[in-house]
């Protein structure tokens, strides 16, 4: 497959002007899994500058036809070169190809579900995989309008971008659906979607924005039939209702999109996908066990996020991927702020905190770091670039804009933005544009600091206090060592606590613009009193998390923090503190084992679910990650025992299910002979989440055979229970059935979630022969050379899931010299799979330099 370049893409959106793309998708055989493609027509009515140019199709091209007459045309792998076009005149070019169906994820998607034998089909395109399921110009800033007909058999039902006009029968045994032309459109936001699904109506939304507009907005929910009777609808459209009005409120713009459907889909490569008015989500934010408020708040989440595209990217698109963030970093922030201003889930933004911003951090201290706005060369580059810096570090560094220009400005902004770029490409300057005149402020030395520089600040704080306990000099640092010497402008809040009968209050707050490497937090001297140390036990630098920056705590409130951070009221200056600890933890200044005492003491009693379960996660990590094995004994005892017994003491079916599942992934992960007995009786629990979680541990450690996991398969015949045991059989510690996974995953017969799955298992394995890792490792290259970006990333991610354990015979060799030796071999390779390692070997040397600081103080 040709990769398409900057370049490329430049040139051709100069020398064509697409007005419109009319699809014919013929999908009426799709239930016959012996047909591997399916007939698809795209006529195109364009404006050529040039005689040549090239239509994108990953399929067998059939014909050409010029205005309705057969064209010559060169077949020239996933492109078809048209010649001898007329110049500066409108025509019609017709490309009939067949396509493929897909089991990666990408294209026209095909799952069989095992409960029932149904099929259903979906596409999925970011960023240029359009072409794999129709003829077009798939590239972001070519926006024509798009009419889709989908011809499928007549029980199915079908969804596109457009509102269906019409259905009427196709031959003996098919329906041709037809639907409204959109509005200008990118290509990788066009979508189909078909089959026998399930569909609940939400009802309509009624509203419009400040432009005037009205719309009367159908609302629909689908998913799997199977799945149809664990889709907590009330839940989804309350918050999609909550979205629409928090969005027309601030953007100003009338939703023009026709409808809103919202269908969960399986075998997802996403989290979601923001195609305009068929937004496809990953259908694991469906629980067959009740979904706890956690996971309703991540649904939540991704589901305004996707909201927000239907401005933030659909309406206003970035012209190429370096300004992917335009779309991502937007979605993230306004997504969050949707939630915690509009939505039951008031502590989003503590959510943030400690989720997606760990993810930012982390990213931005590897030697792949990039600035925000990237430099993306093609195609490749900006698969690779969906990261925790294009999505996370965007969405924080927009926070700190709102907080140093204004909310009102910022959203001024916005409408300024979507009135001048409706259904337009844009750039950055744009956007910059349309906020300099809203907030009134240069934003030219903002933009260099903030998306044209990489890795994080860090702030911290320093004080003298006197004899009578006095308070001078209270100064703010800002750190520039991981980010190329640049000092950024921040705006903060630092607050400071006292400690008083075992809880923390806040005594000050301080609201503190620095730009340079210092800057006084109280300059009229508030604490500059006699016994003002008394106020400051614990000092909080960023609480509100306004801005982007690692933070550090001195030594007297890294020990106040951790005895007593559980007892801070507000959820969001709990989660920075949660936050800064971490970042000590990762950075090798805080013991792990420290942090996992302080976690354990404080979850019995946090409020905030998705803290809870944040933290619990943190533990597995910091015992697996940043402790040598031979100090993690005392730690996995002591969390076994205390998750257990938190499960058994809790009357909250939320925290027993998160309590359990931190048990059992520690089980899974290191044992515990006196535990067996109650993972077995989870594995026969009626809950399916907690059963196969502890059937998933049993197998992992060699507890159960081929056999039982079988037998507990069919007895629940779903699709999760199908790909969770190929997970565990994946894992069983035998070398017959690791050779098995291993030969499976190399066959090129696994969908992408059984590839993954299958990866997963032979990796969580306690096998400890040979494990397969260096052949694995060896065969990445020639993978990645053969299969579709999505299957590679697939497959190169699950085999570097590897394990790091200083104190384990041949754990580093494995790891880190592997990855070494394999960057020295392959200094040619694709530069995205190059990023890929580069990446997993810094993750592991940083383990191993961790563990090795806390190796010799056990």
């Amino acid at each position: 497959m040709q990769i398409l370049t900057r370049n490329e893409a430049t040139h051709r959106a100069a020398t064509l002007e697409v007005s419109s793309i009319d699809v014919t998708v013929d999908v009426s055989g799709a239930a016959d899994s012996s047909q591997e493609t399916y007939p698809v027509t795209s006529v195109l009515t364009l404006t050529a500058r040039e005689e040549r140019t090239f239509i994108d199709i990953a399929g067998q091209v059939r014909a050409v036809l010029l205005n309705g007459a057969e064209h010559p045309f060169e077949d020239d792998e996933d492109r078809v070169w048209v010649s001898g076009l007329p110049v500066g005149e409108s025509l019609t070019l017709e490309v009939r190809a067949l396509a493929h169906y897909s089991r990666s994820g990408e294209g026209l998607h095909r799952y069989t579900d095992p409960e029932d034998g149904e099929v259903y089909l979906y596409t999925q395109f970011e960023p240029n995989d359009a072409h794999r399921a129709w003829p077009c110009i798939d590239q972001p800033d070519v926006k024509p309008e798009w009419t889709f007909h989908v011809i499928a058999p007549p029980s199915w039902v079908v969804f596109s971008n457009g509102v269906e006009v019409g259905a009427a029968p196709a031959g003996d045994d098919a329906v041709r659906h037809d639907f409204s032309a959109t509005p200008p459109l990118s290509s990788y936001i066009t979508a189909v979607v078909a089959g026998p699904w399930a569909v609940i109506d939400g009802g309509t939304w009624s509203g419009g924005a400040s432009d005037g507009g009205h719309v009367e907005l159908p609302l629909r929910l689908a998913c799997r039939r199977t799945l149809a009777r664990y889709l907590d609808a009330d839940d989804v459209c309350e918050v999609t209702r909550a979205g629409l009005d928090f969005f027309h409120e601030r953007y100003g713009v009338t939703f023009p999109w026709g409808s809103y459907d919202q269908i969960y889909v399986p075998e997802y490569n996403l989290g979601a996908m923001e195609n305009p008015g068929c937004i496809t989500f990953n259908e694991s934010y469906i629980s067959r066990s009740t979904p706890t408020f956690t996971e309703r708040q991540r649904r939540a989440n991704t589901t305004l996020h996707e909201m927000c595209h239907m401005w933030f990217g659909d309406l206003a698109t970035p012209a190429w991927w370096d300004d992917l963030w335009l779309k991502e970093s937007f979605a993230e922030n306004q997504g969050a702020s949707a939630i915690a201003t509009s939505t039951q889930y008031t502590g989003e933004w503590a959510n943030f905190a400690m989720n997606r911003k760990i993810w930012a951090y982390t990213q931005d201290q590897m030697p792949t770091t990039h600035p925000i706005a990237a430099d993306i060369p093609d195609v490749a580059a900006a698969k690779t670039n969906f990261d925790g810096i294009t999505y996370a570090k965007g969405a924080a560094v927009l926070k700190q804009l709102v907080a140093w220009v204004g909310e009102d400005a910022f959203y001024e902004g916005a409408r300024r933005y979507f009135d001048k770029h409706r259904f337009a490409a844009t750039s950055l300057a744009d956007l910059l544009e349309a906020l300099e005149a809203a907030s009134h402020q240069e934003l030219g030395s903002w933009k260099s600091a903030w998306l044209e520089t990489s890795g994080p600040s860090t702030l911290s704080a320093s004080w003298r206090t006197d004899s009578v306990g006095a308070i001078s000099d209270f100064t703010l640092h800002q750190g520039a060592e991981a980010c190329g010497g640049v000092l950024r402008p921040h705006r903060v809040t630092v607050s400071t606590w006292r400690a008083a009968s075992g809880a923390l209050e806040r005594t000050h707050v301080f609201d503190v613009r620095i730009d340079g490497e210092s800057a006084p937090i109280d300059p009229d001297g508030v604490l500059a009193l006699p016994g003002g140390a008394a106020f400051a036990d614990l000092v909080v630098i960023n609480d509100d998390d306004l801005t982007y920056a690692i933070s550090r705590l001195d030594e007297r409130s890294t020990d106040v923090a951790l005895a007593y951070v559980g007892t801070i009221g507000a959820p969001i200056t709990r989660a920075v503190v949660w936050a800064s600890l971490w970042n000590a933890v990762r950075d090798g200044l805080l013991d792990p084992r420290r942090f996992v005492v302080a976690v354990l003491n404080a979850v019995p009693a946090e409020t905030e679910p998705a803290i809870r379960d944040r933290l619990l996660l943190f533990v597995s990590e910091a015992l697996s990650s940043f402790l040598p094995g031979a100090a993690r004994a005392d730690a996995h005892d002591q969390v076994l025992a205390t998750t257990i017994r938190l499960a058994k003491e809790t009357d909250d079916a939320d925290a027993w299910r998160a309590y359990t599942r931190a048990f059992i992934a520690e089980f899974a992960a290191r044992g515990g002979d006196e535990y067996e007995a109650t993972v077995r009786a989870f594995a026969a629990s009626d809950n399916p989440d907690i059963a196969w979680r502890a059937r998933r541990a049993l197998a992992a450690r060699g507890l159960v055979d081929e056999e039982t996991i079988l037998a507990w398969r069919d007895a629940d015949g779903s699709g999760e229970a199908a790909r969770m045991s190929v997970e565990a059989l994946a894992s069983i510690p035998d070398e017959a059935a690791r050779a098995r996974a291993w030969e499976s995953a190399w066959s090129d017969t696994l969908s992408n979630d059984y590839l993954s799955a299958t990866l997963a298992g032979l990796q969580s394995s306690t096998w400890e022969g040979e494990r397969g890792t260096g052949e694995a490792v060896a065969r990445m290259r020639g993978y990645w050379e053969s299969h579709t970006i999505g299957m590679s990333l697939r497959y190169v991610s699950g085999v570097l899931d590897l394990s790091v354990d200083i104190d384990r015979e041949g754990s580093v060799e494995a790891s880190v010299s592997l990855l070494r030796s394999w960057l020295g071999a392959n200094e040619d390779a694709p530069a995205q799979l190059r990023r890929i390692v580069v990446e997993h070997l810094d993750d592991f040397e940083r383990r191993e330099r961790v563990q090795r600081r806390w190796q010799g103080d056990q």
